[in-house]
């Protein structure tokens, strides 16, 4: 099977290419290839190919079977042109354009966990609209929404590693989440490659726990002594504009707006165990 994945040297891209390549033929618009040339392990069935941002283009010209969507963005770059809008939305309608035009089978889409036109996160606005013109698009889809990813690539571990050298402490923002094993991200990825058709599902693992605890288990994790604090999400908002004098800002105004909620499944859609039948601790993923 022809597969064309975009956002595929990301940290949960390249675990579905390094899974799919051993059986199916992979097309990957890519923007850095000596990147992508390091990520990947497959000696074979991968074709790297010039990313546009027309890329309608793309998807006409590779004619795949089926589409994957990982492009996505944790936060803004104006000054490079990377808003939530462009990647998230426009960019998802640019491929799913292109799929509705050539043979494309299925349509793969990771959202968000909270995805929701009315917040007030510019990330979870635009995440949902995404999901609305692929829903209305009249192809085969699946939809996935998973909670924070957990794997040795996830970026928390780095930016706390990087903050530690000069932070004494870390303060966590009072909330919940429900962290998902990225092998369990990825087997429920290729499950949908040929089956559970236009439906969207949750991803969570079996534990809830509070941010601050979170945070505790990636120190522990990195081997970094540091205390953790937990505080009120409020107290958090008068430091925004400070956060945002940093080259790479502990917090942006968004994604203050995203702790609005529990990042938490609440049963409205199916899960991981409903797909895989069971679920991995999120927190065991070496």
């Amino acid at each position: 099977m022809k597969i064309l994945i975009t956002g595929s040297t990301g940290f949960v891209g390249r675990y579905i290419v390094n899974e799919l390549c051993k059986e199916h033929s992979l097309y990957l618009p890519v923007r850095n290839m000596e990147k992508a040339q390091k990520v990947f392990r497959c000696e074979k069935n991968i074709t790297l190919i010039p990313f546009i941002e027309k890329l309608s283009i793309l998807v006409e010209k590779s004619k795949p079977d089926v589409v994957i969507n990982f492009l996505g963005i944790l936060k803004e770059d104006r000054k490079e042109g990377s808003t939530f809008f462009k990647v998230h939305f426009e960019f998802t309608k640019e491929l799913v354009d292109g799929s509705k035009k050539t043979s494309v089978k299925k349509f793969i889409q990771m959202s968000a966990l909270g995805a929701d036109k009315s917040s007030k996160s510019v990330y979870m606005k635009t995440k949902a609209m995404a999901e609305d013109y692929l829903l209305n698009s009249g192809l085969r889809y699946t939809i996935f929404r998973p909670s924070i990813i957990m794997g040795k690539e996830q970026k928390l571990f780095a930016d706390l590693k990087k903050f530690s050298k000069f932070s004494p402490f870390f303060a966590a923002p009072r909330g919940k989440v429900q962290p998902v094993n990225i092998y369990d991200v990825r087997d429920c990825f290729v499950k949908a490659i040929e089956g559970y058709d236009n439906e969207i599902f949750e991803l969570c693992g079996d534990r809830v726990v509070s941010y601050k605890e979170l945070f505790k288990f990636a120190l522990r994790y990195l081997g970094i002594k540091r205390p953790v604090i937990e505080l009120p999400r409020v107290l958090f908002r008068p430091m925004i504009p400070i956060f945002s004098l940093f080259p790479e800002p502990p917090m942006t105004l968004d994604q203050y707006y995203m702790l609005e909620k529990d990042n938490v499944c609440r049963g409205e859609f199916k899960g991981v165990r409903y797909i895989l039948g069971s679920v991995r601790d999120a927190f065991k993923f070496d």
